[in-house]
């Protein structure tokens, strides 16, 4: 399976952190926006494979929509 998740990248040339807003436990550091990158994609994996909470047997997935002031 394959998911697309967008990766807020911060720094310059002393170093470089990002956070991934779908998945707000999501953060990594490094000196390089490729190390960065490769550490996000190695932590969103980890996230899938341990911190992924298992719905309980009882839960249901609702869509909502909901209206924020502008």
């Amino acid at each position: 399976m394959t998911r697309t998740y967008s990766l807020v990248i911060e720094g310059d040339e002393s170093g470089f952190s990002a956070h991934v807003p779908e998945l707000p436990t999501v953060l990594v550091t490094g000196k390089s926006v490729e190390e960065v990158t490769r550490r996000a994609n190695e932590a969103i994996q980890l996230w899938w494979e341990f911190a992924k909470p298992a719905p309980s047997p009882t839960a249901f997935l609702r869509e909502i929509e909901v209206e924020l002031p502008a």
